[in-house]
């Protein structure tokens, strides 16, 4: 090999190397950006929650939009850089964005809505998803704390049926990061509210009970 020959193999590998560097140096651009984006999801989807339990519908309202506008750039940014897509940093985000959605809608809209209409991965989905158990759970509690039974009982029923839904998913954790642990959680969180209504129901009808025989006594 002659030394023009090593020179030019030289120079090629100096030129590979800094179209390398800069394809890197955007791409970490792009994911400094990205976590920015995210962690504003997560702050927003925060507040939407928040503002549920405390019955602040239009408060919530506010900030499911303003979390919305952020996920639609969030979206549109790793439609380019799709190396980026299937990462721990992107679940997360999109399974907050989730969790916050389908609280808001089931809780407000009286609806659920379908992975197309979030736009996210199926496996964000479904974490996302899980994590609604946990803060239905709440509702039913609050629910519960206003008498509210029936209500009460409906949320217990949705998070039952995520659970049930979600439980025969068998894939390996590499494949669905994530959802067999938030299932296990999702199954400790609905049976401790089935024995809580449980014994709530249980209570009412000794209590009903009780009233029944009391307003005979009274009325002999």
């Amino acid at each position: 090999m002659s030394v023009k020959s090593t020179r030019s193999i030289i120079e090629a590998i100096w030129s590979n190397v800094r179209e390398a560097d800069e394809v890197l140096r955007r791409r970490d651009e792009v994911r400094e950006h990205i976590i920015r984006i995210s962690r504003d999801i997560i702050r927003e989807s925060g507040y939407v929650i928040t503002s549920l339990h405390s019955g602040k519908i239009n408060e919530a309202t506010q900030h499911l939009e303003k979390m919305s506008e952020l996920f639609k750039e969030f979206s549109s940014i790793l439609k380019n850089f799709p190396e980026l897509r299937f990462t721990g940093l992107v679940f997360n985000a999109e399974a907050e964005y989730v969790e916050a959605r389908i609280l808001y809608d089931i809780a407000v809209r009286s609806k659920v809505p379908s992975i197309a209409e979030l736009g996210t991965d199926p496996v964000s989905y479904l974490q996302g998803l899980l994590d609604v158990v946990g803060e239905l759970k709440r509702l039913t509690l609050e629910s519960v704390g206003r008498n509210d039974f029936d209500t009460a009982v409906n949320y217990f029923r949705i998070a039952e049926g995520i659970y049930e839904a979600i439980r025969p998913l068998d894939y390996p954790e590499a494949l669905l990061p994530g959802v067999r642990r938030k299932t296990d959680v999702a199954r400790a969180v609905v049976e401790s509210l089935r024995s809580l209504l449980t014994d709530l129901r249980f209570r009412k009808e000794l209590l009903d009970a009780l009233e029944f025989c009391l307003e005979s006594v009274r009325s002999t």
